[in-house]
């Protein structure tokens, strides 16, 4: 789900106005059903714009269900529109379109730490408010509030799950997405920081890049399972890195000696959790993550500001194959659509 920045720079660099508009047409999603009103201001129907990394996601589409919650509940539109892959190339557009339609505010997952910046500018100058969530701006100046999960949290999680599910020896391989993207280096991070203090005798290799692909993942632990005899875990810092890893194992008739911990619970992810083949999993609240954008976006509207926590960082769940059945942890997983 990352890319290189300068290529985006650049593709994005070369789109003309009238080509964004054009594009802005072909904007993936749908809008929510909101009743609109307000509380505080009886002649004002607010619209809040929310614009996923992409729509085709689960995790976004979880986010858009806590989202549309919290907009029934406070009486409000949230209008949501997106692109159907990860590519700032193509959010942006999207981003510009919906500001010609005057929303009150935007809720924005960043496909780029820098490339979107100059979009969200312009909603500022418009007076307009904006948070972002799940992913963040490399310059948050201006923005109402800032809404993520605590990677290195997540990662420091599976990191002690996984020592401890491996005895504290052996070698750990790590599958991240692309170099650079400060979500896997968080994830990274907090792994490492906790095996190193925890299970010192656990060797980890040095990470290597899917760039989220599930063949990609699963070649690249095939060939780790042949240079590492000795590999007791691969940590798959995205779904489909955990996924491809899982595969590899599997495949190799290793599943129950070889740990796979995972990130994220996309329904593939979940089902390869149950049947054991990923043994951990973090997850991210992303309902919660919708709830709180609106809920903060709609105290800025309505000059409730005190509400209003940023940086907001909520923990992530730990799921493992054992508890994967208990509602309280199930509650977490990513859905394809609201009920």
């Amino acid at each position: 789900m990352h890319v290189h920045r300068k290529t985006w720079r650049t593709t994005i660099a070369v789109l003309s106005i009238a080509t964004l508009a054009a594009l802005a047409g072909c904007s993936a999603g749908d809008a929510s059903d909101g009743s609109g009103g307000s509380a505080s201001d009886p002649g004002k129907e607010y619209r809040i714009a929310l614009v996923p990394g992409m729509t085709t996601h689960s995790a976004y589409q979880t986010m858009y269900c806590g989202a549309k919650e919290a907009g029934k509940e406070l009486g409000v539109t949230v209008d949501f529109q997106g692109a159907n892959a990860w590519d700032p190339a193509q959010q942006l557009p999207v981003v510009q379109s919906m500001l010609a339609t005057s929303p009150d505010a935007l809720l924005l997952v960043p496909a780029d730490s820098s490339a979107l910046r100059p979009a969200v500018d312009q909603y500022l100058a418009s007076d307009i408010p904006v948070i972002t969530v799940d992913t963040g701006l490399e310059n948050s100046d201006g923005l109402t509030a800032v809404i993520s999960s605590d990677n290195v949290q997540g990662g420091a999680a599976a990191g002690e799950a996984l020592g401890e599910a491996i005895g504290g020896k052996g070698t750990v391989a790590i599958i991240s997405g692309v170099p650079g993207a400060t979500t896997d280096v968080d994830r990274v991070k907090g792994l490492t920081q906790v095996l190193a203090e925890k299970y010192p005798d656990v060797k980890v290799l040095e990470p290597e890049y899917s760039r989220s692909v599930v063949a990609t993942a699963e070649s690249q632990v095939q060939a780790l399972m042949l240079a590492h005899p000795d590999l007791a875990g691969v940590f798959g810092v995205n779904g489909n890195s955990a996924t491809g890893a899982a595969n590899a194992v599997v495949n190799a008739g290793r599943k129950g000696e070889i740990v796979v911990a995972g990130y994220d619970a996309e329904p593939g992810t979940v089902e390869q959790l149950r049947a054991g083949n990923i043994t951990i999993l973090v997850v991210q609240d992303f309902v919660q993550e919708g709830k709180l954008a609106v809920e903060y976006a709609y105290a800025a509207l309505t000059g409730d500001e005190k509400k209003i926590e940023t940086p907001k960082v909520l923990e992530n769940i730990i799921a493992t194959t054992e508890n994967a059945e208990d509602p309280d942890i199930s509650k977490y997983f990513y859905i394809e659509k609201c009920g």
